[in-house]
């Protein structure tokens, strides 16, 4: 997998203290797979926090998608839908502690998107996987407007 070229604030439309992703580690549209780094904050360490990892890494390789294909300005918002298959391995990730989260497309059209997804700790274990599905509407303002 390449080196990241890509910058989180580039890719994410998340900003602090929401954004829990520390680093984009590679990163390749072409694949559809991205690996980042995320430092587990002290209001963040249930495991469920994992699906919020998980989620924002996709938006992550989905957003850096976007300026690969020529898109200029933010990145694109989408929003999570579900989830399948999620299993969390342990009751509590350790503040401080640094994850990794895989991330690959497993499906993906116009407006939505599937990504298998795991989240590793630094020993080696993992933490959780699941398979996100997401929505990115081609008008993020007049969907917004209509809820």
């Amino acid at each position: 997998m390449p080196q990241s070229q890509y910058r989180l604030e580039d890719v994410l439309p998340h900003r602090p203290p929401m954004m829990l992703i520390d680093r984009i580690v590679e990163c390749d549209t072409n694949d559809g797979t991205i690996t980042v780094e995320a430092v587990i904050r002290e209001e963040w360490t249930d495991s469920v926090s994992a699906i919020e990892l998980m989620a924002q890494s996709a938006a992550a390789l989905a957003g850096a998608a976007d300026i690969a294909s020529g898109h200029k300005g933010k990145a694109k918002p989408g929003f999570l839908l579900g989830t399948r298959k999620m299993e969390l391995f342990l009751p509590a990730f350790k503040a401080g502690e640094i994850c990794t989260v895989k991330v690959r497309r497993i499906f993906n059209d116009a407006e939505t998107a599937s990504f298998e997804c795991s989240v590793e700790r630094s020993n080696g274990t993992t933490a959780a996987t699941a398979t996100l599905n997401a929505y990115r509407p081609p008008d993020i303002a007049a969907f917004l407007s209509e809820l």
